[in-house]
């Protein structure tokens, strides 16, 4: 390899307490590099102190390379740390940064950062418009690196438990409750079926990120009785309660990826999901699942596949392939891999 091993590649994400999508993608990297023996730290924004560790750790000098989740965040790093851009840096764009802070410009300094990195990791194709449109001076330092899935056997949990019965129809939603994530076209497209089909369930799973909005949706789903939501439940449990499920949703506004459907869709579950950034162009409408545009396509294509079990099971089974093929781990990490050494290969 061609890294120094006296100095650490630093990963900096803005959380890794809260059970949600940067926390997940940002363990994932981290340990999986770190078993192929790179030496690679991780500091979360979320630490009190996380400040004063990194300026010990900059004062020692102790990185060759600093890799950011989230520009928006990253951005904040820099703007108290300036000596960071006298390293190469290199950014992942995780969601919410690229669909809404790019675009609107919103926060000060994002442009400058886009300047002083070396190279900018996207997770779909998809995003390339945002930046022609934005910033399109950055558009050669765009990298492709679809998230890979790190969905392991943990703690094992019942439907019993969930208050769910063995012929229930469960449709999942992992999903925080946040706006961005639009729970309600969920809930809007079921009550709609409900009526047609008694054991048909909405199992939302995910911790309350927005504490006004998930209020909103607790107090909505109080008179749903076919709704189970039993609040946040760490990533290990995560293999069991996506198994007892039927079809996997992904109703958000924009995605960065839909790191929670595609750990479904690895288990065989087909899916259903809103055509917009992040999401299109993840499957094949009709293949191993469908895209629906609003309440009224959601209602129908979850009608279909409540009614005929072999669609869901080919759509299933096409959902495990296309994870297989395209959103490996060890893709993802031997990009970083190539990434990491391209860019510490090059001077400064």
């Amino acid at each position: 390899m061609v890294f120094d091993q006296k100095k650490s590649i630093l990963i900096i994400t803005p959380f890794h307490k809260q059970a949600r999508g940067n926390t997940i993608t940002s363990e994932r990297i981290y340990t999986g590099l770190k078993q192929r023996g790179w030496p690679v730290d991780l500091l979360s924004l979320e630490s009190d102190n996380w400040q004063q560790i990194l300026a010990i750790k900059l004062k020692q000098k102790s990185f060759s390379l600093v890799h950011g989740l989230n520009i928006t965040y990253f951005t904040r790093v820099l703007t108290l740390f300036p000596n960071l851009t006298e390293l190469p840096l290199l950014v992942t764009m995780t969601g919410t940064d690229i669909n809404h802070d790019l675009k609107t410009d919103s926060y000060p300094g994002v442009a400058r950062t886009l300047k002083m990195v070396r190279h900018i990791v996207i997770f779909n194709d998809c995003f390339h418009e945002v930046f022609q449109q934005c910033y399109p001076e950055a558009l050669p330092k765009l990298i492709t690196i679809p998230q890979g899935v790190a969905l392991k056997p943990g703690v094992v949990r019942s439907r019993k438990e969930l208050g769910l019965a063995e012929d229930d129809f469960v449709f999942l939603l992992p999903s925080g409750l946040r706006p961005v994530k639009n729970i309600g076209l969920a809930l809007d497209a079921f009550k709609a079926l409900v009526p047609y089909f008694h054991h048909m369930r909405l199992l939302i799973l995910g911790a309350i990120l927005d504490q006004q909005y998930g209020k909103f949706i607790i107090e909505q789903i109080k008179k749903l009785p076919w709704v189970v939501y039993p609040g946040e439940f760490p990533h290990s449990h995560m293999y069991s309660l996506l198994q007892l499920g039927d079809v996997v949703l992904n109703t958000s506004h924009h995605e960065g990826q839909p790191q929670a459907a595609l750990e479904a869709m690895s288990l065989g579950k087909p899916c259903l999901l809103t055509p917009v950034p992040g999401n299109i162009n993840i499957i094949t409408h009709g293949r191993e699942g469908y895209y629906v545009k609003n309440s009224a396509d959601l209602a129908a294509a979850a009608h279909e596949l409540m009614l005929n079990q072999q669609l869901r099971e080919d759509m299933g089974a096409n959902a495990r392939r296309l994870v297989q093929e395209k959103f490996s781990l060890e893709t993802e990490l031997d990009a970083y891999e190539e990434l990491y050494k391209k860019i510490l290969a090059k001077k400064k």
